[in-house]
């Protein structure tokens, strides 16, 4: 529990743009305040630090404005290369242990598409006298440049987070989780479309599909505060037709291959900042017999921009 007056900051960074809230306590009426900077084309790429000293003068840049220095911080890795998997380890180890045999498995029997990566996991249950765990990992050098820039700029870095797990946190917390159900959580922004399945509130498989538009169409308006298209309506139709055949074969690979055929998706959670998302849900109200919730729809219940949803999931974090 965070101590009386003392202000988090809650960072999400996506490639154009930092977004942040700040707290003084973890729950939704603990928000003082909220907000979002831009960046530069080419300091953030596929969730990847490409301009250290850019990103480092960013964020020094808002630390200074907000008089944030020496505050303690959580932030969310980018989505791009983490990686969920299922793993079993032996039944007698005791919780701090697990990470030690993680590691000794990671050069025989766990394969990861990178390596050096940092590990965490939670436990989800018991199988054949071995316990399963759902682990989550994510590239070592990757993490560290984040660490760097945010030490650089005077914060103090001391929870990492998954956008998937705050947006769920968040949904969970307005009471929205219903037992047994199996959703799809639906990130979709500029750059690219988030997808991660849920079952009994864990996620069990995440997949990012890439938007084929080319970033540098997208323009920010300090006037009108927003991000405006200035490529064609058929390029953007394409993208967004591309990317709903992905979520399309995501949800029969979930159906056949994760559970077998036994169970699919039955509820879908559409959130992000995609400034078109009216067309996404107008084709997933249309074509599936799900039920359909949309972040924009609770802003009333959040009190903030819907745009902010994972961030404020973030903030909640106890």
């Amino acid at each position: 529990m965070f101590q009386k007056n003392k202000k988090q900051v809650n960072l999400i960074i996506k490639d154009r743009a930092i977004r942040y809230m700040v707290n003084n306590q973890p729950t939704l009426s603990g928000i003082v305040d909220y907000g979002e900077v831009q960046l530069e084309s080419g300091i953030i790429v596929d969730g990847k630090v490409s301009d250290l000293d850019g990103f480092t003068a960013a964020l020094r840049m808002l630390v200074s404005n907000k008089k944030w220095k020496n505050r303690k911080t959580s932030f969310c890795v980018p989505d791009a290369s983490v990686t969920i998997r299922e793993h079993f380890v032996p039944k007698q180890l005791k919780k701090q242990e697990i990470k030690s045999y993680i590691n000794m498995d990671l050069e025989d029997n766990l394969r990861l598409p990178f390596s050096n990566p940092v590990i965490d996991f939670v436990v989800i249950g018991e199988e054949n006298e071995q316990v399963k765990i759902l682990l989550f990992a994510y590239p070592k050098d990757r993490i560290n440049e984040y660490l760097h820039a945010f030490k650089q700029a005077g914060l103090l870095p001391t929870v990492a987070d998954l956008s998937s797990l705050s947006l769920h946190r968040l949904y969970h917390e307005l009471g929205y989780a219903e037992e047994g159900e199996h959703l799809l959580l639906a990130q979709w922004g500029r750059d690219a479309a988030v997808l991660t399945a849920f079952n009994e509130n864990k996620p069990v498989f995440t997949r990012q599909v890439k938007s084929i538009l080319t970033q540098d169409a997208w323009e920010f308006s300090p006037e009108a505060e927003e991000v405006t298209w200035q490529g064609s309506e058929a390029e953007l139709n394409e993208s967004i037709d591309a990317q709903l055949t992905m979520l399309e074969r995501f949800l029969d690979f979930y159906q056949y291959s994760v559970m077998d055929g036994e169970k699919q998706i039955n509820k879908l959670l559409l959130c992000g900042d995609f400034p078109f998302l009216s067309k996404v849900e107008n084709y997933l109200k249309e074509n599936y017999k799900m039920s359909v919730l949309i972040i924009k729809e609770l802003e009333e219940e959040i009190q903030v921009p819907a745009k902010f949803a994972d961030v404020l999931g973030l903030s909640i974090k106890k």
